[in-house]
Formats: structure tokens, C-alpha cells, sequence
């Protein structure tokens, strides 16, 4: 910060130059890499233990199955593509970083989980700043008058601010949930705007402040510090960089969409002293920004705004009324605010059982908790005066939740609904605790001590994170009673080998909620994976019957089909499952597949083909084009695709095994060996590799004996 002589009025934002006062300082450099250091640390060592941890929940829905993440090349159309065209539209720089993850490591969830992590590092940074940038305009919340001993506090209390935000656990669910890094980037582009907004005012309330101490404006060219200044146009890029910064920050989750209101906000209470009159004349600004918010919401809802409301998330599937939702959120708000002030491990949850409210004294909790909110929010204007910081954290906490947590008929709650919410909580806490815990080493102990617990705690929730079957049981014993834990716990034992376990998770999931299409559907999967197919049958029609478009279904049922030899029927469902999902690579497989089976070869090349043209590293199309390809006595190319195909999954026994055949044909006996030996090698079970490897050794003779 520039040194300058002003007064500096301690109850307000502005600063007064008709005085001199002593010369301000700002931190110094050193102080801040100081802080970057300690905060990266505490960062980095909450989320050491997360980055092997898996994709779940929306993680394939939005980024595993979504073929319009899998970036190939770094070019335009791609771009745009991974953008514009895939389950997220309205999130396209959200949805480009993940496609640029894919990019550089596919599916390796550790990179995906770094990028999270430098996210949320980048938040608390900002947060740190910001937070500096607040306590040097509202003073008063130190309670004193500009003591020389300032900018130490300032920046103590900012860096304690920033550790308790970046290592409290009600994070996780926003850092360590894939997903959900279109939370956190919107969070972060959030308050990067809001601070570049406020470097920009700075910037010009020192130009006016040099032009009043040094000269007048138009004697600026006679003095060469007014000159620089007067010549200067930095702050019109710091306004830029804002704008920019909150297109990027709507670009990523549609919450940002309430920034233009608190830069109004952070502008009344901290550049113009609440000033009625300022507020007045500025109006049309006021009005501009409701006219602005109200043409996004418009944008992102589209013509039909309460048919797009009722398609939204768990309010389409019948699980609340619209009433219930609204009535509901008072008590989840004060449920965030315990959860922000206790986070214990046991009581965070990925999938809430949380009870509704049928109206507001049922139970009369919701009444209580909406008098506590109107109490809160009457406490933040009583403050405003006097307790600058204290009063804009509160009303920040509450406008930034109103998005997710007011009609909107998304999900009831989820943790990460908090993230950009409870940015300037922590400043509450370390206000108070600076304020009225004497000495002030005593609250600064204490202080180091909540961020030191707050950090284990962080540490044990992530672990849970780190497995999907313990992931999952967590929530199962959180929420026994909701279908949803169940089902995505037996989703997630299924590929484990774990049937009987998963089928015994689908069926309390049909239990709770005996219309859980999906449910249904998997639970029919896991008995076919069983080899009961009749079990199997029953299940897919059961589904069927709940919802005649479920395209997993039909392609389940398919399989099933094909498996019976009924192929005509299996092609049938399949062909309906392909119509309903035109992206999905398994499907083009299974149809495939069963075309061949009836001897259809070129047309079940054709949609090998086509998988391989959505997803180049599919390792099934691969596969079975090989095979078609050596059936068709076309060896080099049967070969070509095997070799990918290893290439891309060299632990594939049966590829090693069919790879070895096409090289037998090709009188390639020595790398055939090779191959069926490492088939035997990843399956001593395979007899047919057995076979073929001693078939192979016997024709070379003594000269190929182990």
C-alpha cells in the first residue's frame, strides 16, 4: 500500500483527508508469503489422504459416463464441445477443466482431486486478502483507535480467518466431492471478482487522495507523483479483471449470479459509510443490477421457467412438495450454522435423511428457526453502524445461501451448499475472540488450537472419502431409513464381486421405496451377474413397468436376452436403449455383440466402429472388432486393434488370449506363446489359453518348452 498522511475515521469505510494522522503502512511481502506458506501447508496436509479416492455419486453421471468430457485434442471444436454440449451447458468452465483432467490423465482421479485441492487453496488465499483488505476499512471491529500494533493484528487475525475457512470440515464435501469443483470454481471466481472490485476502488480513492495532497488536477503535469498517478489507468483493469472474473464465476455454477448485489453491498457499508443519500442517488444502479439478476435466472431457466422448477433434482421424484422444500430450509439453515460451529466427523453426511416441515409449527422447530433467521438478519442491520465486519458477514452467510436454500426445488441439503456462504463466518469468530479474550496471546492460542482440531477433523472425515464402500456405509448409518445410501452402496459393491451383499443394499433400497426404478434395474443386473436369469427378468420388467424409458434397463434386459439366446428380443431392447442413449458405449458393444451372434458382421463392426468414434480408448470395441476382423480372415487389422486394446488395458486376459490366435494364424508362434502365457499368468482359470499355449508349443517343438 502506498504511505500517505489522512485521518482515518474508525467507524466508517472512508477515510477522511481533511486531518493528518500518522503514516500508514501496509503489510509488508514478507508477511504475506508467510501466510501463503502456513495456509498451503494446513491445505495440502487436511487433503493429503484424498488422492486415490474414487469417483462417486454424480461423478459418473457428469464426468466418467459423459463422453463430452473426454477431450481428445486442444483445439476449438473440442473445446466448445466439452463446454456447450454435454449434461451442463449452463457450467461451461466448470465442465471445460474437468475435460482438460481428461486430457492429461484420463481417469486417474488424482488429478482431478489436485485441481480441487488448488482450487480451495486459492479461495483461502482470497479470503486471507479480502479479509485483510476488510479489517483495514472497518476498524472499529478492532476496537480501537489505530494502534501502531494495526497491521500486525490485521494480519493475524485475516491468516486465522483464512486457516479456519480453508480447514473446516464442512468443506470437504465442496474439495473432495469431484463434482463438485463447480462449487468451489464458482466460490473461488466469486471472490476474486469482489476483490478485484474493491482493488479498483482503492486504486481510485489514492488517485483523489494524491491529487488533494500533492496538487490540482490540472497542475498534475507540474508534479511528477500526481503525474504517475493521474497517468495512471490501473484500476479501470481491476474492474475489468471483476466483470471477467464473474462471467467466469456464473460459468461455473449459477449461484454466483447474487455477486452484483453484495459489490453493491460491500460499496454502501465500506466506500460510502452507509450513507442513505449515496444509496439514493445511486438507484438506478440498484435497479440495473435487480434487471440484470432477473435476465440470468430468465437465461438459465428458459421459456418455461416452472417446467424447468419442477424437472429439478429429488422435487421431480416426488420426494417433497414444493410447500414442504420452503418450509423446510429454515431449519437446514440453522442446521448449516451448528454444523459450522461443531463439525465433528459424525455428524457430516453425503446423503441427509433430514425430516420436512409440513407447515411452519410442524415441527414447531421451523418457526423457531425462522424467527432465529429474522433475528440474525435484524441483529446485521442493528450492527451496521457499528460493527462493520460483523453485520456484512452475517448478511453475507444468509444472501449467499438464498440461491439453493430458499424455492428453488433442488435436493434438501448438501453440505457444499455452504461453501461461499461461510467465507466471512470465520471473521466473526476471530473479531470476537481478538476483541474480548485478554491477553491477546491467550485468543490467539485459542485460536491456533480450534484450526488445529479443525484440521484433524478434516483429516478423519477425508478418510472416509477415500473408499467407496466406506463412503457409503457411512451414509447408510446415517440415514438408515432413506432408499438412496442403500442403493449407492450396493452400486458400489456390485463390481467388487460383492453380490449378495449388494443385492441385500437394492433390496432395503425397494423395501423404503418400493418405485426406485433404478433400484430395481440393478438389483436385476447383480441376479443376472449370479447367473439367475429369471430373477434377473423379473426385476428388468418390474423396472419396465415403473418407467418405460429407462434406457439401463433396456440394455440390462438386453444382455439378459442375449444370454438366453433370445437375441431378436435382446436387439430389440438394445436398439431402444441406443435410441435413448445415442452416447453410450456399452450399448454399442452389447448390440454389436448380438448382431454377430446372428451373423450380422458388418453391421456389428459398424457399431464397434462407432463406439470407438465416441470413445477412441474403449477397450471392449477394441476387443470385439478384433475379433470380427480375425473372423473375416482380416488379421492385420484384428491384430492392430488388439495391440490397442492392450495398450490401453494390458492386464485383459482375454485380450492376451485372442491377440495370441491372431499371431498363431499368422504363424507368429513366438509372440503367440508370450501371449497366452501372460493370459494364463492374469488367469490360471482361462482353459482355452491353456490349450492354445500347449496347441502352439507342441507345433514348435522341443525349442518351445518353458
Amino acid at each position: 500500500m502506498i504511505s500517505m498522511k489522512a485521518k482515518r475515521d474508525m467507524g466508517t469505510g472512508g477515510t477522511k483527508v481533511g486531518q493528518e494522522h500518522e503514516t500508514f503502512v501496509g503489510p509488508s511481502r514478507r508477511c504475506h508469503l508467510i501466510s501463503f506458506f502456513v495456509i498451503s501447508v494446513f491445505c495440502f496436509i487436511c487433503y493429503s489422504n484424498i488422492l486415490e479416492s474414487p469417483f462417486v455419486f454424480d461423478d459418473y453421471v457428469h464426468i466418467k459416463n459423459n463422453p463430452h468430457v473426454r477431450l481428445k485434442q486442444l483445439d476449438f471444436g473440442s473445446l466448445y464441445d466439452a463446454a456447450f454440449e454435454g449434461l451442463s451447458p449452463y457450467r461451461p468452465i466448470a465442465a471445460v477443466s474437468f475435460a482438460l483432467n481428461y486430457y492429461i490423465g484420463q481417469y486417474d482421479p488424482r488429478g482431478y482431486h489436485i485441481v480441487n485441492i488448488l482450487v480451495h487453496l486459492t479461495c483461502g488465499i482470497f479470503v486471507y486478502f479480502l479479509g485483510l483488505i476488510i479489517f483495514q476499512q472497518s476498524t472499529k471491529s478492532l476496537n480501537s483507535s489505530l494502534p501502531r500494533s494495526f497491521n500486525s493484528s490485521a494480519e493475524m487475525m485475516s491468516l486465522l480467518a483464512a486457516l479456519i475457512f480453508t480447514v473446516h470440515p464442512i468443506q470437504t464435501q465442496s474439495v473432495t466431492y469431484t463434482i463438485q469443483r463447480m462449487n468451489s470454481m464458482a466460490a473461488m471466481f466469486y471472490i476474486l471478482s469482489l476483490f478485484l472490485y474493491v482493488k479498483g476502488r482503492l486504486g481510485q480513492e489514492q488517485r483523489a487522495l494524491f491529487f488533494r495532497y500533492n496538487g490540482q488536477p490540472g497542475r498534475a503535469d507540474e508534479q511528477p507523483s500526481v503525474k504517475l498517478l493521474y497517468n495512471s489507468r490501473r484500476h479501470y483493469l481491476w474492474f475489468a479483471g471483476s466483470v471477467l472474473a464473474w462471467m467466469f464465476a456464473l460459468g461455473s455454477k449459477e449461484i454466483a449470479v447474487t455477486l452484483p448485489f453484495f459489490v453493491l453491498l460491500y460499496e454502501w457499508y465500506f466506500f460510502q459509510d452507509l450513507k442513505k443519500a449515496w444509496l439514493k442517488r445511486h438507484l438506478g444502479f440498484l435497479v440495473a443490477t435487480l434487471v440484470i439478476l432477473s435476465s440470468i435466472c430468465l437465461l438459465f431457466l428458459g421459456s418455461s421457467p416452472l417446467e424447468r422448477l419442477r424437472s429439478i433434482g429429488d422435487y421431480s421424484m416426488n420426494e417433497f412438495t414444493f410447500w414442504e422444500r420452503v418450509v423446510t430450509q429454515p431449519r437446514v439453515v440453522i442446521y448449516y450454522l451448528t454444523l459450522f460451529l461443531y463439525p465433528h466427523p459424525t455428524r457430516l453426511n453425503l446423503d441427509y435423511d433430514f425430516p420436512l416441515s409440513s407447515s411452519f409449527i410442524h415441527p414447531p422447530t421451523t418457526l423457531l428457526s425462522v424467527a432465529a433467521i429474522v433475528g440474525m438478519m435484524a441483529l446485521a442491520c442493528c450492527l451496521a453502524k457499528r460493527e462493520r465486519l460483523i453485520s456484512f458477514a452475517i448478511l453475507w452467510f444468509f444472501g449467499n445461501l438464498v440461491v439453493e436454500s430458499s424455492v428453488i426445488p433442488l435436493a434438501i441439503i448438501f453440505e457444499h451448499r455452504t461453501y461461499l456462504p461461510s467465507m466471512f463466518v470465520p471473521f466473526i469468530i476471530v473479531t470476537l475472540i481478538h476483541r474480548y479474550v485478554k491477553p491477546k496471546w491467550v485468543g490467539v492460542a485459542a485460536l491456533c488450537a480450534v484450526v488445529a482440531t479443525l484440521s484433524a477433523w478434516t483429516y478423519e472425515r477425508n478418510s472416509v472419502w477415500s473408499d467407496g464402500v466406506k463412503l457409503w456405509e457411512d451414509c447408510v448409518s446415517k440415514s438408515p431409513n432413506k432408499a438412496r445410501p442403500h442403493y449407492n452402496l450396493g452400486r458400489t459393491l456390485a463390481p467388487e464381486g460383492q453380490l449378495d451383499e449388494a443385492i441385500s443394499q437394492f433390496r432395503k433400497a425397494i423395501k423404503i421405496r418400493p418405485d426406485f426404478v433404478e433400484a430395481h434395474t440393478d438389483l436385476g443386473a447383480a441376479f443376472m451377474d449370479k447367473g439367475n436369469l429369471n430373477k434377473a427378468l423379473s426385476h428388468f420388467y418390474t423396472s419396465l413397468q415403473l418407467k418405460k424409458t429407462h434406457s439401463n434397463t433396456h440394455y440390462n434386459l438386453g444382455r439378459a436376452l442375449s444370454r438366453q439366446g433370445r437375441l431378436n428380443d435382446a436387439i430389440s431392447h438394445l436398439s431402444t436403449a441406443l435410441k435413448l442413449e445415442p452416447l453410450d458405449v456399452d450399448i454399442y458393444n452389447e448390440l454389436g455383440n448380438a448382431l454377430v451372434r446372428l451373423g450380422h458382421y458388418d453391421e456389428g463392426a459398424d457399431l464397434y466402429l462407432e463406439a470407438l468414434r465416441i470413445e477412441p480408448d474403449d477397450v471392449k470395441a477394441h476387443g470385439n472388432l478384433g475379433v470380427v476382423m480375425m473372423g473375416q480372415g482380416r488379421l492385420n487389422e484384428a491384430i492392430t486393434h488388439f495391440s490397442k486394446a492392450l495398450q490401453i488395458k494390458p492386464d485383459d486376459p482375454r485380450i492376451h488370449s485372442n491377440l495370441g490366435v491372431a499371431l498363431v494364424r499368422q504363424e507368429r508362434l513366438g509372440e503367440a506363446v508370450g501371449h497366452f502365457s501372460e493370459a494364463l499368468r492374469l488367469n490360471p482359470n482361462d482353459e482355452n489359453a491353456r490349450h492354445n499355449l500347449g496347441f502352439v508349443r507342441r507345433l514348435m517343438g522341443p525349442a518351445a518348452s518353458p
